[in-house]
């Protein structure tokens, strides 16, 4: 879908407001989810029913997706399983870190690896999850942080 002039327009900033929502930290949700709104009256504006694409779907669906409890995240169908993944990092407590952070890398690098690496997402997220039950053993926390279970029943799906 494009607009007049902007090639590409739509579809580069609702992929690219997806992706930066996977990464945003519980307390940036609101914020997260005001942009999405925002850039869905905007876009409403310029596409008509006709033409909004399954970008835009998935953008409408992930901003429902940030007021969800954690245990209903399972039970979403219409927002890729990777953009989930990626989510209930965004939820977790500090010990539990992002696939990102593992990596070493900036939210800005993950993205653009997210857009480079379609297919690799979920192995780069188990890999994050193997470090991270390597660090509790580790480390002899007595427990895993409460995202775990959930990231690791997504995973399992």
């Amino acid at each position: 879908t494009q607009t007049k002039g902007v090639p590409g327009f739509p579809d580069i900033s609702l992929s690219s407001s997806s992706v930066y929502g996977q990464t945003v930290r519980e307390g940036g949700k609101m914020k997260i989810a005001t942009d999405i709104a925002e850039m869905e009256r905007v876009l409403g504006g310029l596409l008509d029913e006709h033409t909004v694409n399954e970008q835009f779907k998935v953008l409408r669906a992930f901003r429902a997706v940030l007021f969800l409890s954690v245990e209903d995240l399972s039970t979403v169908r219409n927002v890729p399983r990777p953009m989930l993944l990626n989510h209930l990092f965004s939820r977790a407590g500090d010990a539990l870190l992002s696939p990102y952070k593992v990596a070493g890398w900036t939210p800005p690098q993950y993205v653009a690896w997210l857009y480079s690496h379609p297919y690799e997402v979920v192995d780069m997220i188990q890999g994050t999850i193997q470090w991270y039950e390597d660090m509790i053993r580790e480390s002899g926390a007595p427990s895993f942080d409460p995202i775990y279970p959930h990231i690791i029943k997504l995973l399992q799906s």
